[in-house]
């Protein structure tokens, strides 16, 4: 693994390549979408902008199940491949090519869907990072409900470094976490190993992320005119986070 000195400030611009369509968490669509929805509790049919989607695994499940659904990302080559599967399975859902700091949607929206990670913490500087706030509050209805699905910072600080791995369908991911303290940022690397009959290891992929405590989303929240409802542990219940979590689930709703 490298060190964390060599991410570059705009890793995310070219942290997705196609084989993370193929990474573990990609195998996980239905079941992280139940969850989604046992979460936001929406009547059904509501109108859906899913964030960072990469190759649109949740938006076309979302479609599937009678959601009107947008789905943003930065990476032209992931957007194909959802349009792509989109066109497969005879799903109508609107993709578009955007850095989401740039999107000038407004009121559009009953839900905003950041899951695994949504780009939330990946930019520049604090400032850039708040900018996706603003975004999701702009674009919501009012009440209408924002969830993220980030690393949780708590964990970050008592358990970091660490090295771990993910298996899947096809594909091992291998990860170097840090834990930045000064910057408020978990920073590392990822590389794909895809086996079966061939057996192939991926170039390594750099990451950066602005972590973010309960309090801390709190009070940008309000700053966009929003409130933080909930926070959720990955079993989908209610509650505020704990050092165990690596990951948190976090609710917003507009006021």
């Amino acid at each position: 693994m490298g060190s964390v000195a060599e991410v570059p400030p705009d890793w995310y611009r070219s942290g997705f390549p196609p084989i993370t369509a193929a990474m573990p968490w990609a195998d996980r669509t239905e079941a992280e979408v139940d969850r989604a929805i046992m979460m936001l509790r929406p009547e059904g049919g509501e109108r859906v902008l899913d964030l960072a989607c990469g190759i649109g695994r949740h938006s076309l499940e979302l479609r599937r199940r009678g959601f009107e659904v947008v789905g943003v990302d930065i990476s032209p080559d992931l957007l194909e491949m959802a349009e792509q599967e989109a066109a497969a399975q005879s799903l109508e859902v609107s993709f578009m090519q955007a850095d989401l700091r740039e999107l000038d949607l407004r009121d559009e929206f009953d839900l905003v869907l950041s899951l695994n990670d949504g780009a939330v913490g990946y930019f520049e500087t604090d400032e850039e990072n708040r900018r996706t706030f603003e975004v999701v509050a702009q674009t919501l209805r009012e009440g209408g409900g924002h969830l993220m699905q980030l690393p949780n910072v708590l964990h970050a600080e008592a358990h970091l470094p660490q090295k771990s791995w993910i298996v899947g369908e096809s594909t091992l991911e291998l990860s170097d976490h840090h834990w930045n303290a000064e910057d408020r940022y978990i920073e590392g690397s990822t590389v794909p190993i895809r086996f079966g009959e061939v057996f192939e290891r991926y170039e390594e992929i750099p990451f950066r992320q602005r972590l973010y405590t309960a309090e801390e989303l709190t009070e940008i929240y309000e700053s966009v005119g929003m409130r933080l409802a909930n926070t959720f542990a990955g079993s989908g219940k209610a509650r505020k986070p704990k050092p165990s979590q690596f990951e948190i689930f976090v609710e917003g709703r507009k006021n």
